[in-house]
């Protein structure tokens, strides 16, 4: 159900003048071009949740490439694009802006990469991994700030739940499952009761994503603020198991994580550490291999 809710104020709260200033700026050069223009995901949330995020995730209906270039040139900012998706990424400083074409996608297979073509804003939406990711804030100038919410992302936020917007998500992408349990540690939420039989259900399809994907998501968990977390309901759920059968998350190492950021020394390479601690020689060499970890990162966790 699509809400009447405007956020103008709460963007103003939220993030830095800076930012504001160049959230704007974009509003205007896509105006000026005649496209929709959205800020889309994770940061809609954070803004909802007062949760600081200085990551933009720009939405466009229209050519997001070129939009992305005029942007760039006019700040003087670096540009990464990727034509296969149509996206782009802007570096200033410390700031990360993504620009993306609104777009549908289409899985040839579980855990393939998705087969991209372009959509409306409500397409887009609907693709995304769970409802309190997929609400966007208008950004067109008759309409700055009005909440757009289609799939019940508020609703799932107040009642502090993590749901999937259809059942074969987690199929489609199992990559999710990670994502779905690092949100419900790190927000203090609960994945919905569906969601959580489709979690179970899907666990198996961690198999079809690649080494270097699975790494990614580990290496995200490992960055959280208490990461001991995650890995204690992933143990439970049998997710930890996917990524190796002898890995395991219990007493000793929630203690010696809590023990690293006590004494200043923790980060993700001594926590990898200590998660991989538990492994035999051989099951430590198939563990970094299946990651695809690079040499010097598996020589200086040993």
């Amino acid at each position: 159900m699509k809400r009447r809710t405007n956020l103008s104020s709460l963007i103003e709260k939220n993030l830095p003048k800076k930012l504001v200033a160049l959230t704007k700026k974009v509003a205007n050069l896509a105006a000026s071009r005649n496209q929709k223009l959205y800020l889309v995901g994770g940061m809609v949330r954070d803004i909802l949740l007062g949760i600081p995020n200085l990551d933009l995730d720009f939405v466009v209906e229209g050519d997001a490439i070129e939009l992305a270039k005029v942007l760039a040139q006019s700040i003087n900012a670096k540009l990464t694009a990727h034509p296969m998706f149509n996206t782009a990424k802007i570096s200033l400083g410390k700031w990360c802006i993504d620009i993306a074409m609104a777009r549908t996608e289409t899985y040839a297979k579980p855990g393939a990469l998705p087969i991209v073509k372009p959509g409306t804003l409500k397409t887009d939406l609907f693709r995304r991994d769970f409802t309190i990711n997929a609400m966007a804030i208008n950004l067109n100038p008759t309409k700055y700030g009005e909440l757009i919410d289609l799939y019940g992302g508020m609703d799932d936020l107040k009642n502090k739940l993590i749901r999937v917007l259809h059942e074969k998500s987690f199929i489609d992408d199992a990559t999710r499952i990670w994502r779905a349990i690092r949100y419900e540690q790190r927000l203090g939420f609960k994945i919905e009761t569906g969601t959580l039989k489709l979690l179970k259900r899907d666990g198996v399809q961690l198999r079809t994503v690649g080494g270097y994907r699975m790494r990614r998501e580990l290496e995200l968990v490992l960055k959280e603020k208490e990461p001991e977390k995650v890995l204690l309901r992933a143990d439970k759920l049998g997710v930890l198991y996917e990524l190796h059968p002898s890995l395991k998350a219990d007493k000793w190492l929630v203690e010696k994580f809590r023990q690293a950021r006590k004494s200043g020394e923790a980060n993700p390479d001594v926590y990898l550490a200590m998660l991989a601690s538990h492994l035999t020689d051989e099951e430590r060499k198939e563990f970094f291999s299946y990651l695809r970890f690079p040499k010097q990162v598996v020589e200086k966790i040993r």
